[in-house]
């Protein structure tokens, strides 16, 4: 138990005999730094510290609001309008782990170069932001060698896209044939920025399965509908009403269809799209209109138990990692992932 303290073992016992010491280990040096403390970020923040992460920062200038306590289980009534990363919410955070080291931070312009080389992430964790803020937030992680998680709940749905690098490394122990004690093999993954994935273009082939070298087309509605909002947003339009936004949103999925070369049909036979749009818009309104990051607590519970558990193997470099758009529906109960501009990952001989 090399390094590790006897509260820490007696802790975390479970879990070091589930993904081992050398895991624990990489976990309880590790720095993750969370940007909003929105309902997504209060379930990844608990998962991860009561799993023995070494420190977490907490980033955030707003104040909480009443839809914050809906999803925000670290908020109480007594919070509102004072800071979300005040005295009491973060001490209700470090009351989970002793062990973790829980503060909070207010960074105007998180998406600097210099606020991310101060910050000295192992992983950051972006519950919030524009396309550009978060292609931005994305670059400057990269030139640090931070990890990278974007992710926001969207009504009864959601995303989670992932960056980890563009050598990822990660080692799998299987069964072989006819032996009992399994074999460890690396591999290394290459992700791809946001930046990237974002203008990752279809082939043209008629095939709609999976094409050697090139991402899956059968994407999920959610994904469309999240790059719709994201150019509505930097198209800065006024959105008049509910039904003018989902009709904007279903016109501009069609329009990166098209311009993707993914045939519009394609979608339309897994989902009735004037409803779907219809769904999504009247779920993000608030948020757009009001510039909310609260959640339905479902929701964000099963988002962010997702995002926390890739998180942690991430760390730990064990299991495969998520690659690299998981978009959640709890509605139908699915959340399919996209591997958007990666190529498979390989194993080391």
């Amino acid at each position: 138990m090399a390094g590790v303290t006897e509260d820490e073992a007696a802790l975390y016992d479970r879990q070091i005999r589930l993904w081992g010491l050398e895991a624990q280990n990489k976990m309880r040096s590790a720095h993750v730094v969370v940007v909003c403390f929105s309902g997504v970020a209060t379930e990844v923040i608990k998962n991860i510290v009561l799993s023995g992460i070494g420190s977490l920062t907490i980033v955030d200038s707003e104040l909480v609001r009443p839809d914050d306590l809906g999803a925000g289980f670290f908020f109480r009534d007594t919070d509102i309008s004072r800071k979300r990363i005040a005295e009491a919410p973060l001490a209700r955070v470090q009351a989970l782990n002793p062990l973790v080291k829980v503060r909070g931070a207010e960074h105007s312009a998180v998406a600097s170069s210099d606020a991310c080389k101060m910050l000295q992430a192992d992983v950051l964790v972006a519950c919030a932001g524009t396309r550009a803020e978060l292609e931005t937030l994305n670059t400057h992680c990269r030139a640090h060698n931070t990890m990278f998680y974007a992710t926001q709940a969207q009504g009864m749905g959601g995303f989670i896209f992932s960056d980890l690098g563009p050598h990822y490394t990660y080692a799998l122990e299987l069964p072989m044939p006819g032996k009992q004690e399994k074999q460890r093999f690396r591999y290394t993954q290459s992700f791809v920025t946001l930046h990237d994935s974002l203008r990752t273009t279809w082939s043209k082939s008629p095939r709609e399965d999976e094409i050697v070298g090139q991402p899956v087309r059968r994407i999920s509605a959610g994904l469309w509908a999240t790059w719709a909002l994201w150019e509505l947003q930097s198209r800065k339009e006024p959105v008049l009403s509910v039904e003018d936004f989902a009709t904007k949103l279903e016109t501009l999925a069609t329009d990166l269809m098209r311009a993707k070369n993914v045939q519009v049909e394609t979608l339309a036979r897994q989902v009735d799209m004037p409803h779907f749009f219809a769904t999504f818009a009247r779920a993000m309104y608030t948020h757009v209109s009001e510039n909310s990051v609260a959640g339905f607590a479902p929701v964000t519970a099963v988002l962010g138990g997702l995002l926390a558990q890739d998180l942690l193997n991430a760390l730990g470099h064990t299991q495969v990692p998520m690659v690299n758009w998981c978009i959640l529906d709890a509605s139908s109960g699915t959340a399919p992932i996209h591997a958007i501009g990666t190529l498979p990952a390989t194993k080391e001989a």
